[in-house]
Order: structure tokens, then C-alpha cells, then sequence
């Protein structure tokens, strides 16, 4: 059963440059993906920092808080990163190219399916919380495909659809075959296959 009180006494405010518990979650993103929720313990956790465990505590008082928060800080990280590819000037295909790029090099998982499988483990208001952090990555999405609909680069579609289909099309990025060997050489490849997939949905009728 997951410890749930928090212990008295508040830890150091940071570890270095950067806030504990920043420096927390930030540890326990890659654990959390690489070794399965089940697999990594609080105790693991406070020793990549560096840091008692009570400290960890202090902040997160349960493992499902402490993973609730950092999938929420990775898809805000995601969100951000979106938007500001999505404000460069340049035609929409080759700004969703880098985009599609960067996050295949950044998030090296499937990020749809971890949370699938989340679902038991988490509460229903958790995963809320973090529905709502991927849903403003789908609505940065979905505002620039809309401009690129009022202007005529892309033809009259569903902006809300094609956001959901590619960021669907993104977990083909990281696709395996029966021999567990990666469908593309790199990420550039993926990128580009996917962006053409949802290219062919999105030209103007000739």
C-alpha cells in the first residue's frame, strides 16, 4: 500500500540551480518510462536525487502524485515546445516536419499507450489532471490548423479531427516489428512518412 502521510519539516528548496522538487520530477519521468510505474519505488527515486526519501514525500505524497505530476510536467514541456515551432515562419508541413522530429527525439515512448495503461492505476481526478495537460497540446494543434484552413494552405477539414489523427499517427514513430526492430532507421524517416500520411488528407481538391 502506497504511503500516503506527508513528514513534518519542510527539505532544502533546491539542489543547486535547480528546485527540489523540479529536480524530482525531472528524475522521475525517465524512470517511470524506462522501468514501469510497478517497477520504481519513492526510494529509488530519492536516491537518483540524491535526497532523503521523507523529501520526497514532502512534496509528493504518494507515487501515483509524484508520476501524476511529472507526466503532466513532460506534456506541458511537449505543449510549449508545440507552440513555439507552431509560431515560426514557415508553410505548415515543414513546421509539423520539425515537430514531428522533436518530439519523436524527445519522448522515446508512446505516450497514448503509457497512459491507456495508467488508467487502473491512477485515479479518475489524476488522469483528469493529465487529460487536460495533453488536451492543450491537441488545442495548440487544432487553433493553427484552423488558420491554415482560413487561409487556404490546407483544404476544409475538421481541425479538431486532423489534430487527434496526427497526434495519433505519432505513435507510428515508435512502432516495432514482430522481431522488436524500430519501422524507421531514425526519427527524420518517421517524421517525414507520417507528415505525408496526413498531408494527402489535408491538400485543397485540384
Amino acid at each position: 500500500m502506497e504511503k500516503k502521510s506527508k513528514p513534518l519539516g519542510r527539505p532544502r528548496v533546491s539542489q543547486g540551480d535547480m528546485p527540489l522538487h523540479q529536480k524530482i520530477l525531472m528524475t522521475a519521468i525517465p524512470l517511470f518510462l524506462s522501468r514501469g510505474f510497478e517497477s520504481v519505488s519513492m526510494d529509488d527515486i530519492a536516491k537518483e536525487c540524491q535526497v532523503t526519501k521523507a523529501s520526497v514525500y514532502y512534496y509528493f505524497p504518494s507515487k501515483s502524485d509524484l508520476l501524476t505530476a511529472s507526466m503532466i510536467q513532460l506534456m506541458d514541456n511537449v505543449r510549449r515546445v508545440t507552440i513555439k515551432r507552431l509560431s515560426e515562419p514557415a508553410p505548415l508541413r515543414e513546421r509539423l516536419l520539425g515537430i514531428t522530429e522533436g518530439h519523436l527525439k524527445a519522448v522515446d515512448f508512446d505516450l497514448h499507450s503509457f497512459m491507456r495503461k495508467m488508467e487502473a492505476t491512477l485515479s479518475e481526478e489524476q488522469m483528469k489532471a493529465m487529460r487536460k495537460s495533453e488536451q492543450g497540446i491537441l488545442d495548440a494543434l487544432e487553433s493553427e490548423f484552423q488558420k491554415s484552413i482560413d487561409s487556404g494552405e490546407i483544404g476544409p477539414v475538421n481541425p479538431r479531427v486532423i489534430a487527434r489523427a496526427y497526434t495519433s499517427l505519432l505513435m507510428m514513430g515508435h512502432a516495432t516489428d514482430g522481431d522488436g526492430n524500430k519501422m524507421f532507421p531514425h526519427e527524420g524517416e518517421a517524421a517525414t512518412q507520417i507528415i505525408d500520411i496526413l498531408w494527402h488528407g489535408l491538400f485543397p481538391p485540384q
